[in-house]
């Protein structure tokens, strides 16, 4: 799984899942935290399809951290105050890049979370498909 995957599915991830796993690496693993959880904003930008031009759609608060294993890093960001659970992401993330003994357990969490999601997206789009109208049959 790539690393940009794994920064999606664990911004997504369901958060207390996230916190065990790292503390299950915390138990036999030195971490070096390199930059402690702290909360920021980033700008989120937008592309307006009528005109094909970019605009920038608003600030959304977000919480990053990054740490080290070894001489491998990890990095997270995450939407919201998210201290915790970011801390905890990136602590996944230099598990995975240093080839920590959990992993593939990691790994596994991830591709359960990226089905779930997946499921929920397909479930919202079903209730949302109701409402649609169908302007050609209106004719």
């Amino acid at each position: 799984m790539s690393q940009d995957k794994r920064f999606e599915l664990m911004a997504r991830a369901n958060k207390i899942q996230i916190c065990e796993m790292a503390k299950k690496i915390l138990k036999d693993t030195n971490v070096d935290v390199v930059k402690k959880p702290i909360g920021g904003m980033i700008m989120i930008r937008f592309v307006d399809t009528a005109k094909n031009q970019a605009f920038n759609l608003g600030e959304v608060l977000i919480t990053e951290a990054e740490v080290r294993i070894g001489d491998n890093t990890g990095y997270a960001m995450m939407m919201g105050m998210e201290l915790e659970a970011t801390l905890a992401g990136a602590i996944l993330d230099a598990a995975v890049e240093s080839g920590h003994p959990l992993s593939s357990e990691i790994i596994d969490l991830l591709r359960t979370e990226e089905k779930r999601l997946k499921n929920e997206l397909q479930k919202m789009r079903s209730k949302v498909n109701t409402t649609k109208v169908d302007f050609e049959a209106m004719m």
